[in-house]
């Protein structure tokens, strides 16, 4: 068991307490003590070796930690996984907070479970007060997760994949990677639960865990680091083009609408998250909207600013308009683009 009075020595452990420390600090700031942290803890190797991470930090850098554990009931054995959690945060002195769920097995059960979890947290932080919510989540999860969505199909955002900092979540691992969690746990004395769920490769994540990966380590054993370095470069670049976008919108507002003169001569990239944006300010459901109306949208919203571009005389291409959830209509024309709300009666679609 982790003793936090004489804590174990090694250059593992001293190099991932800088990669958390350095996360903790990019989040909070360097100054001040008295974080108060929820730590979502499964009882698997990533999550417990944060908390044993968090506890060697905890007088450094002021921080009041508490167990968050959250059981989904789906599984025969995860009561007494809920119950190691409990005993281990008992072990190092803390309160742990439990909730079960309840999931009705089936379709789309890993990202409902996601949801129930996410939101199980939430109610637990607020119960204790917590400044921030520590998840597990490492490099290889990062590489996974945008491995995942270069298979289903993604842009920059795809690729950015899991944030460190982003609302009230705090993942303080990805500059770690699976491997190095287990090797942690180890050096630190801490025990840990598999959940057998993670070696059926029938889930994408597995498959791309188990026979993916391996592959690409043969090629470069530091691929994770490697897609984790290009995440981050993605983020930057989105959160770049999106306050671009936003700045133009901004700037061409006028008339309860959107100016489309010389809308043409901006980069692709800017066009498509400025009219994401106007959807957004419009009440469109973007979780519904689909890449291809965008993309529409840009070619209609082009077509316009060239005519308007060309001078007097010049013909203007037809209106275009758009029916999107919940009865929004968008509709792009010689003046602009315009939003109006619809009467819910007639169905509305985003595609």
């Amino acid at each position: 068991m982790l003793d936090v009075d004489a804590p174990p020595h090694s250059p593992e452990i001293a190099g991932a307490l800088g990669v958390v420390r350095g996360a903790l600090r990019e989040a909070f700031g360097s100054g001040g003590g008295g974080r108060r942290l929820l730590v979502g803890c499964s009882g698997g190797r990533d999550s417990v070796a944060a908390l044993g991470l968090l506890m060697l930090l905890r007088r450094s850098e002021g921080l009041e930690l508490t167990v968050g554990h959250v059981d989904h009931g789906l599984r025969p054995e995860s009561a007494a996984e809920g119950d190691f959690v409990a005993g281990l945060a008992a072990q190092l002195g803390l309160v742990c907070l439990r909730t079960r769920v309840e999931l009705e097995p089936g379709v789309g059960v890993p990202e409902r479970a996601r949801v129930a979890r996410r939101l199980a947290l939430e109610q637990q932080a607020a119960r204790c007060g917590a400044q921030a919510i520590v998840l597990g989540h490492t490099a290889t999860d990062q590489a996974e997760t945008m491995l995942m969505h270069l298979t289903r199909g993604a842009g920059l955002e795809g690729l950015a994949a899991m944030a460190a900092h982003e609302g009230p979540w705090l993942r303080p691992l990805l500059g770690l990677s699976r491997a190095q969690t287990k090797q942690l746990c180890a050096q630190l004395g801490l025990g840990f639960v598999d959940d057998p769920t993670n070696a059926d490769t029938r889930a994408l994540r597995v498959w791309l865990r188990e026979l993916v990966l391996p592959r690409l380590r043969e090629q470069n054993p530091q691929v994770e680091f490697a897609l984790l370095g290009l995440a981050r470069q993605a983020e930057d670049a989105e959160l770049a083009l999106v306050e671009w976008a936003s700045a133009e919108v901004e700037r061409r507002s006028v008339d309860g609408g959107w100016d489309l003169g010389q809308f043409h001569t901006l980069p692709r990239a800017v066009r498509t998250r400025a009219l994401r944006r106007v959807c957004e300010l419009s009440g469109v459901d973007l979780t519904g909207l689909r890449r291809r109306v965008i993309e529409a949208m840009d070619i209609a919203s082009v077509a316009v600013s060239r005519s308007l571009a060309g001078g007097p005389g010049t013909p203007s291409p037809a209106p275009r308009g758009w029916d999107l959830r919940p009865g929004c209509r968008i509709e792009i024309g010689k003046k602009g683009v315009h939003a109006s709300q619809r009467g819910t009666e007639r169905g509305t679609a985003n595609h």
